[in-house]
């Protein structure tokens, strides 16, 4: 315990020289060894100190520094510096009691004073939850639509509502107007928001009719086809692009990433804030290093100009901006993608430089598709599902795909696999297994003439009915069961091999070994073979 208290000591008495020494610079005072201050000296370096930012429980610290100088090396009571601390206590006291009061107006933001007060209400209870930007402009946009269908003005005309209204709204939207499952649901979960956390009042069971949800395959290009849309692509986009297949990003998470997420060392990127607030690590393609240090290049002399016109400036996240005032202007927090222009942060109202605007990139996609040649209905997130089902073929287990995507359940990955074409378990169309069977001449139950011929010819008179050749077709199975059985009763045996002598039966078998899969003789001459010997055998007897 004497330890500490000492190296506490120690680092008050620290403070307190380079406390005095700032303050003997700030005067220009040249033997600061033998300088006196006074409350005026003290005054007017803590009014700079104010200008320059600093808050006021740091201004404290200047005060008891100062102090702490006086009673160790001054050796006196002056200056009076005590109730110079205890009026800035107060004044931290007060600022902090106001900060407790109103801690919205920090998470919320500027609202616009001219919207209904439902929607200002709506839009603050989403801030203060932490929703998305994107999902505060859907909720408002639903809102807005649903008054205007219900002719609502006020917050009192909403009192008046019940399930019906509701139901009525969201049945409308399937029926009239036809929307897509998705759309609906958004409506849905906006008007549950509103009544429940808003409002204030439970909506109880809703009973609308909701579309139905098909069961869709993802979209996804071949090897051949992301190289043909890549190479379609020029610049930044390109490398977009690159990351979106690469990684398997979403298109916000890939323009999010800002310079420090990129890990060029251990060939990781950082993937922040994504869907769900979640973050993970996804690997850094090898070949998309030169293009990156490129641009990050071309970011660092952006930057520079920024801080010399004294515009630096980038969103940060939650608290970041107040924790480390300075952040905003570091490189490592700037935006990789950054827009060539600044822009207006819509919560805050502040001016920043923040990333490419999402629909830029999808644009370029669609152009380069078409250049392509690429029919499919290609999007940035036809890049994510080719991720997937890639690594799924060349044999990544799908646990390690699951994580590399930030899935949530695995099941939400095992999507990928209907759409995965095996090499090893390929399926043949039976189309194609019979017009390959056609072109060979070997398609089962299929008859030249000659055999038709042979068939159709009549018997000699008095001699048995010969059978005719066996086939796949049920029909000449059947055929050919039919002569055995007259065959048997014409002579009393069960079997065909008794009707013939073992010279004869030798013959035959001899006919039938032109089935060798070395020589096999055309299917006419050996059906030939087998009646002739036949014939000769029943007309000598």
């Amino acid at each position: 315990m004497s330890n500490q208290l000492i190296q506490r000591n120690a680092t008050t008495e620290k403070w307190a020289r380079i406390w005095f020494e700032k303050l003997a610079r700030f005067h220009r005072i040249a033997d600061p060894d033998h300088w006196r201050f006074d409350e005026e000296h003290v005054v007017s370096f803590l009014i700079d100190r104010k200008k320059t930012g600093v808050p006021t429980w740091k201004r404290i610290k200047i005060i008891e520094g100062l102090i702490q100088y006086r009673n160790k090396y001054s050796k006196s009571s002056a200056p009076k510096l005590e109730t110079m601390r205890s009026k800035l206590a107060q004044l931290r006291d007060l600022e902090n009691r106001k900060a407790d009061d109103a801690p919205d107006e920090i998470v919320v933001g500027k609202l616009d004073p001219n919207e209904p007060p439902i929607i200002q209400k709506l839009r603050k209870k989403l801030r203060l939850q932490g929703k998305s930007y994107n999902t505060e402009k859907s909720y408002v946009n639903w809102i807005r639509r649903f008054m205007k269908v219900r002719n609502l003005k006020t917050e009192q005309d909403f009192s008046g509502l019940d399930n019906e209204d509701i139901e009525s709204f969201l049945t409308d939207l399937v029926v009239d107007e036809c929307v897509s499952p998705s759309t609906q649901d958004q409506a849905f979960y906006s008007l549950l928001f509103l009544f429940q956390s808003v409002l204030k009042k439970d909506l109880g069971k809703i009973d609308a009719m909701r579309s139905s949800k098909p069961k869709l395959v993802p979209t996804v290009m071949s090897r051949d086809e992301v190289s043909r849309v890549l190479n379609a692509l020029t610049g930044v986009h390109k490398t977009i692009g690159q990351l979106l297949y690469g990684c398997g990003l979403r298109l916000g998470e890939c323009l999010r990433l800002r310079i420090m997420d990129i890990d060029f060392d251990q060939m990781q990127i950082r993937v922040h804030n994504s869907k769900g607030k979640k973050s993970r690590l996804v690997p850094l393609p090898a070949s998309t290093c030169p293009e990156l240090k490129e641009l990050i290049n071309q970011r660092f002399q952006l930057h520079q100009t920024d801080l010399a016109d004294g515009t630096a400036s980038v969103w940060l996240p939650y608290a970041v901006s107040r924790k480390y005032s300075n952040a905003k202007r570091e490189f490592k927090w700037q935006y990789l993608f950054a827009s060539h222009r600044f822009s207006r942060n819509p919560v805050t109202r502040e001016l920043h430089r923040h990333h490419i605007h999402p629909d830029t990139f999808p644009a370029v996609l669609k152009r380069a598709v078409k250049i392509a040649k690429v029919n499919k209905h290609v999007t940035s997130h036809v890049f994510r599902h080719s991720f997937a089902t890639h690594l799924l073929s060349s044999g990544t287990d799908v646990r390690t795909i699951q994580e590399l995507l930030g899935h949530n359940d695995v099941n939400t990955t095992m999507i990928y696999t209907h759409v995965l074409v095996r090499e090893d378990n390929k399926v043949k169309s039976p189309l194609d297994a019979l017009n390959e069977s056609e072109a060979s001449g070997n398609c089962p139950g299929s008859h030249s003439p000659e055999k038709i011929k042979l068939k159709t010819t009549p018997q000699p008179p008095g001699s048995i009915p010969s059978f005719q050749p066996q086939h796949s077709n049920p029909t000449n199975v059947a055929n050919a069961s039919t002569d055995a059985s007259v065959k048997s009763s014409l002579n009393g045996v069960g079997s065909t091999a008794a009707l013939e002598p073992p010279e004869t039966q030798a013959t035959i078998d001899s006919a039938n070994k032109f089935e060798s899969p070395r020589f096999r003789a055309p299917r006419q001459i050996r059906d030939f073979l087998k009646q002739a010997f036949r014939v000769m055998f029943f007309s000598s007897a």
